[in-house]
C-alpha cells in the first residue's frame, strides 16, 4: 500500500474545513426544508388515490422523515468536530520545516480573513432568504459559523503546535513516533 505525502496539505487544511462545513451546512438544510416542503403540500391535499389517503400515506412517510431530519443539525457538528481532528492528527505526524513556520501563520490569517467574509455572509443568510427558517434551527452549526474567525483562529494556532513541535515519523522502525 502506498502512502500519500501529506506535506503540502497541512497549509490548506483550514480553507477545506470552512468549504466542507459550508457544504454540509447548506446540504443538511436543503434535503430538511425540502421533506418539510413536501410533507406540507402532501398534508394539505385532501384526495383519495386507489382507497388511500394522501395525507395519512403522507404522515406516515414524510412525516417520519421530518422527524428524523432534525438529527441532521449533530451530523454537521460531527463533521466539523471530525475535520478539526483529522487536521490536528495530520499536523501531529507530519514533519514540516520550521522556515514554513512563517508561510502556515501567513495561511492562517487568509484563512481567517476568509472566514470573516463566510460568517459575515452566514449571519445574513440567517436573517433573510429561503433557508432562513430552516438554518435558524441548525443553532450548534450557527454558533460554529457565527464564531467561525476565532474558530479558525484556534484551530490554526493549535494546528501550528501540532505541525511545528518537532515529532518525527521514524520510517525504520516500522512508523512508529520516535
Amino acid at each position: 500500500m502506498r502512502k500519500m505525502n501529506r506535506k503540502g496539505s497541512a497549509f490548506s487544511d483550514l480553507f477545506l474545513l470552512i468549504a466542507i462545513l459550508m457544504v454540509a451546512v447548506f446540504l443538511f438544510a436543503g434535503m430538511v426544508f425540502g421533506v418539510r416542503q413536501v410533507n406540507t403540500a402532501l398534508s394539505d391535499i385532501d384526495l383519495v388515490i386507489l382507497g388511500s389517503n394522501v395525507t395519512i400515506a403522507s404522515d406516515q412517510t414524510f412525516a417520519q422523515i421530518d422527524t428524523a431530519m432534525g438529527g441532521m443539525k449533530w451530523v454537521a457538528v460531527a463533521i466539523f468536530f471530525g475535520m478539526m481532528v483529522a487536521i490536528f492528527v495530520s499536523n501531529f505526524l507530519v514533519k514540516a520545516h520550521s522556515v514554513f513556520f512563517v508561510v502556515y501563520i501567513l495561511l492562517t490569517v487568509i484563512a481567517v480573513v476568509f472566514s470573516t467574509f463566510v460568517s459575515n455572509s452566514y449571519e445574513t443568510m440567517l436573517s433573510s432568504g429561503v433557508l432562513a427558517e430552516t438554518l435558524q434551527s441548525f443553532s450548534p452549526t450557527n454558533f460554529i459559523i457565527l464564531n467561525l474567525p476565532t474558530v479558525i483562529t484556534l484551530i490554526g494556532f493549535i494546528g501550528a503546535l501540532f505541525l511545528f513541535i518537532g515529532v518525527t515519523v521514524d520510517r525504520q522502525q516500522g512508523g512508529g513516533l520516535s
